[in-house]
């Protein structure tokens, strides 16, 4: 009985009485103590316990490294994803902390014209207009040595750079009303916003001014001078320096909310459309950015510098580089490597090498036209962009309208010389200047010539509409206003 409780007893290590608790008694045999059976099972089945331990000890470890090893591919599998989209998820800090103070804009309200492009889009567009201008000069004043500043109009004020000068005139009269000296030539537009002008200087300051006093309220230094005109939307001034950064401050404060870093630098004008942030760059970028924090979310490359401003309407923005008009998606988002992979495919393609097919054309583009003729010089200005179509102008003096849904031509017009500044849209009529020194008047349906009005000197400046006039800058320093 004893060997099939336990098969070697002597061999067993000394145990305590399970019933009384004396110590050095033998698994297997009574207890010295109190006579009771010490009982243990044989060594086999030690052994199969032992081993059944084991096996199940074993069995938790495997489970737990196919868990670990899960949880790793789950940890990559979410960077991966976080590194693809870390550009597109807003910036916490940004938002939390770096809060604009007010909601001022410079979009135009009827009958002004308080930023560059009418609207933050940059559209020129104006759908409903009381009256149309007939051509007839109402006055003309001389600004000194002519710049490249295009004037803005508010409240029945006229703010526009000059030489070394900047200066809020009269809309009546043309009478100054204040003016300031300047370290440079204005060669930007200014954006009026709230009770503030603002415009950008060559000695490195951006500066609000007292619409009504000139004085100013607040500036904000850059490391570089400022090269475009300041857009401003949602309480946030936006405008680019000559070292490729573009800056976000609060439009009342003055205080920088972000700035972003460029492959070239902003020369026009920002345009601002559903929350993102649209610069085109000397390197021949268009950049799109977030208007609230300033991620990049998307980069389209083209081979020329840019040469004005991008305008942005319909889920499109249109911008000129190289002679040409690009259209391109604005909702487009950058893909990491993508531009390096499509270079080195573009490349083996180039070489001819077998099997390798073409590839495929730029992420976010959608068109490109480029006139007939004179392709070199072509259009260098950016579209005015009503909703059914878009109009511009090129080098050799052609002015087309373009269905924006089909891209088919609409109609075309032949002025006399070059056209190298935006039209702008009023109602049934298109209105631009020439080299050839006229301000032209097309019906917008057919394209046929209503007026035009020969101002003696070249127009490469757009035309801008406000208080039911026009207000034109000519190459030889006067401004013009035309009833």
């Amino acid at each position: 009985m004893s060997d099939l409780i336990n098969e070697s007893p002597d061999s067993q290590s000394a145990v305590a009485c399970p019933w009384c608790g004396a110590e050095d008694q033998v698994l297997g045999r009574n207890c010295g103590s109190c006579d009771r059976l010490i009982a243990g099972l044989p060594t086999w089945a030690n052994a199969e316990a032992e081993a059944q331990v084991r096996a199940a000890a074993e069995s938790r470890w495997r489970i737990t490294t196919r868990r670990l090893a899960l949880l790793g591919v789950l940890l990559f599998l979410a960077a991966f994803i976080g590194w693809l989209n870390f550009p597109f998820v807003s910036n916490p800090i940004t938002i939390l902390f770096k809060k604009p103070t007010t909601n001022h804009t410079s979009a135009s309200s009827p009958g002004q014209w308080s930023s560059v492009g009418w609207d933050v889009q940059g559209t020129r567009y104006i759908s409903d207009v009381a009256r149309q201008p007939e051509g007839q000069s109402v006055w003309s004043k001389d600004l000194g040595n002519p710049t490249r500043s295009a004037p803005t109009v508010a409240d029945g004020v006229i703010y526009i750079g000059g030489f070394f000068k900047a200066m809020a005139l009269e809309v009546e009269s043309g009478e100054t009303i204040w003016e300031i000296d300047t370290p440079g030539q204005m060669e930007q537009s200014f954006a009026v916003a709230g009770d503030f002008v603002y415009m950008g200087l060559s000695d490195h300051r951006l500066l609000a001014l007292d619409r009504i006093t000139g004085e100013t309220r607040w500036e904000y230094t850059a490391k570089f001078p400022i090269t475009s005109s300041p857009v401003v939307a949602d309480g946030m001034v936006y405008f680019g320096s000559s070292d490729g950064i573009v800056y976000a401050l609060d439009a009342a404060t003055g205080k920088k909310i972000w700035k972003h870093k460029l492959k070239g630098n902003l020369r026009s004008s920002p345009s601002i459309s559903g929350g993102r942030f649209f610069a085109s760059d000397t390197d021949g970028n268009l950049n799109i950015l977030s208007a609230r924090t300033g991620q990049s979310r998307f980069r389209f490359r083209t081979a020329a510098s840019a040469s004005d401003a991008a305008v942005v309407d319909g889920g499109l923005a249109y911008f000129p580089s190289g002679g040409r008009i690009f259209a391109v998606d604005t909702g487009a988002r950058s893909k990491r490597g993508e531009f390096l992979f499509k270079k080195i495919w573009t490349q083996f393609y180039v070489w001819q090498i077998p099997g390798v097919p073409a590839p495929s054309s730029q992420r976010g583009e959608r068109w490109r036209f480029a006139p007939e003729r004179h392709a070199s010089l072509g259009i260098a200005a950016s579209p005015a962009v009503a909703p059914e179509a878009l109009y511009y102008g090129d080098t050799a003096g052609l002015l087309y309208a373009r269905d924006v849904t089909s891209r088919e031509e609409i109609w075309r017009f032949q002025a006399d010389d070059g056209i190298v500044s935006s039209p702008i849209i009023l109602g049934d009529r298109i209105y631009f200047g020439a080299r050839d020194g006229y301000l032209y008047s097309l019906d917008r349906s057919n394209g046929n010539l209503v007026w035009r009005l020969f101002l003696d000197a070249p127009i490469e400046i757009s035309p801008v509409f406000a208080e039911g006039r026009l207000y034109i800058r000519t190459n030889d320093g006067l401004l013009h206003t035309i009833d």
